[in-house]
This record gives structure tokens, sequence and C-alpha cells, in this order.
């Protein structure tokens, strides 16, 4: 593994900090495609054919899944938005990694060093008064 200096990781954070201001408009959640079958008697879902498409931006909170409906008219810019928040993560994630390392790199340089010797403080006495 290379090991690179504190500069170089700094620089590195630099430009992926760079990255996370053109990000775009972003959720967070997976997208679920599901066929369901209408309420309409004459409708060709009832007849055995293919079912109605829908989607879903289905996410936790507190523990607990839900669910949004996602109109057509917006799948497409849902799912954009949707990556645009995985490209984020994935950025904070590498961001929060060169942090660890510049701290670990930073670390380890000060262990290395050579120390300076401490000077000991002489104890001045006050005067009595």
């Amino acid at each position: 593994m290379k090991t690179f200096s504190v500069e170089e990781l700094e620089a590195r954070r630099k430009a992926l900090l760079r990255q996370l201001r053109r990000a775009g408009p972003l959720v967070e959640g997976s997208l679920a495609r599901v066929e369901r079958r209408c309420g309409t008697p004459g409708c060709q879902c009832h007849q055995g054919g293919p079912g109605h498409l829908q989607v879903s931006l289905c996410k936790k909170v507190a523990g607990r899944s839900h669910a949004t409906y996602v109109p057509k008219a917006l799948h497409e810019t849902v799912r954009q938005w949707n990556q645009e928040h995985k490209r984020v993560k994935a950025i904070l994630k590498e961001i929060s990694a060169l942090s660890e390392q510049i701290i670990r790199t930073y670390v380890s340089s000060r262990r290395t060093a050579p120390q300076k010797p401490r000077l000991r403080r002489l104890k001045t006495e006050k005067p009595s008064g």
C-alpha cells in the first residue's frame, strides 16, 4: 500500500469537496417497481394481461419501512435524484476515509519525528510579604 503525505491526502479531499458543491437535487431510498391490478373490471389487467406498473420510493424511518408513490411523470426524475444521492454518499464516505488517513499519517509522523528535549521550569520563590 502506497503511503501518501498529508498534503497529498488534503489535496484529494479538497477535490472531493469541490465535487460535493456541484451536487444537485437528491433523494434517499430505493426505487421499487411493482405490477398492480386495478379495480376496473373491463381493464386488460383483469383479463390476464400485464398489470399496471407502479414505482415507489422505499426507505427506513426510525426502523420502519415507508414507501412513497412516484407518479409516472416523475419516474426518470426521481431515478436521477436517487443516483445523485448514491454518488454524494460515496463521495462523503471517501472524504471520511481520507480524513481518517490524514489523522493516522499525522500521528505516525509525530511518533517517528525526533522529540525535542523538554525543558523543566525552574521554580521561582514568591516574595513573602
